[in-house]
């Protein structure tokens, strides 16, 4: 039967061993292999949770009811106004308030000092929760435009 995780057997036995608290030594005796060996699966494993995450996000993206784009150096208090705006152009309610929006960027995206540290996406999934993504759609509008 084939397998429903992007994981390996032998990854998801490390990442289960790793959350009992083993070290990867203690994992290694255990599976009679090296630790440098139990290194390289763990760290394949935890790559590929992360590339699953980002697609997951970016699926979510894709199918948002409303976004901004956010660049570097944009000052978040001018964020939640730009989204409300874009929301009421095409008839999305957006259930934060501006306060509500700003404390969500602080906590979740990437900003320091009201200003944003990189690009990302601010985007009210399709469950009516505010999202941010650091993948940019707009590096995949050129294959729309082929």
């Amino acid at each position: 039967m084939p397998s429903k995780s992007f994981l390996t057997d032998q990854q998801i036995k490390i990442l289960r061993l790793r959350a009992m608290g083993l070290r990867q030594s203690e994992i290694a005796e255990l599976l009679g292999t090296s630790r440098a060996n139990v290194s390289i699966l763990e760290r394949r494993a935890l790559e590929k949770i992360e590339k699953a995450r980002n697609t997951l996000l970016l699926w979510e993206q894709i199918n948002s009811k409303v976004s901004v784009e956010v660049r570097r150096g944009d000052d978040i208090f001018e964020i939640p106004e730009r989204l409300f705006r874009k929301a009421d152009e095409i008839g999305v309610k957006v259930p934060y308030s501006t306060a509500e929006i700003i404390a969500f960027l602080v906590e979740h995206a990437p900003v320091e000092d009201r200003l944003a540290k990189r690009d990302f996406t601010l985007f009210l999934d399709s469950s009516d929760r505010l999202r941010v993504s650091e993948c940019i759609l707009e590096d995949f509008d050129e294959i729309r435009k082929d």
